[in-house]
């Protein structure tokens, strides 16, 4: 009976084990793929806020905008801009032309403070 409990122990390690190091090698793959990409704008969203009051980029640069919903669901909108991501467009390619100051909300009814879901992003 001992030997079947320790057998069964030694296989539930090697078992977490593998997965320990495939989820350690999937976000190296990851982190790889996003230093290969230009600049990154980041919103990440949890009940009732972005990460962030404002975000900054640099006008005529090209760069990656992407929504990760870290806490219930969400899906936002630059105001001005023309730019959503939801659950299905999680990320765009946007060349942000004009200088200034734009609006970004949350535009998927997320709760009892969605109306104060906002953020800015500044245009340099």
């Amino acid at each position: 009976m001992k030997w079947i409990m320790f057998s069964l122990f030694i296989v539930a390690c090697v078992l977490g084990a593998g997965v320990l190091f495939q989820n350690i090698s999937e976000r190296q793959a990851e982190m790889a793929s996003e230093s290969k990409a230009g600049p990154t704008l980041k919103f990440v969203a949890s009940n009732f806020q972005f990460d962030k009051p404002e975000y900054t980029v640099k006008a005529g640069e090209k760069v990656t905008v992407s929504l990760q919903n870290k806490e219930g669901l969400h899906a936002m909108e630059i105001v001005g801009l023309n730019v959503k991501l939801d659950g299905n467009t999680k990320s765009a390619d946007v060349t942000f032309d004009k200088p200034g100051t734009y609006e970004v909300h949350c535009i998927l009814p997320c709760g009892p403070g969605h109306a104060e879901m906002k953020s800015k992003l500044i245009v340099q």
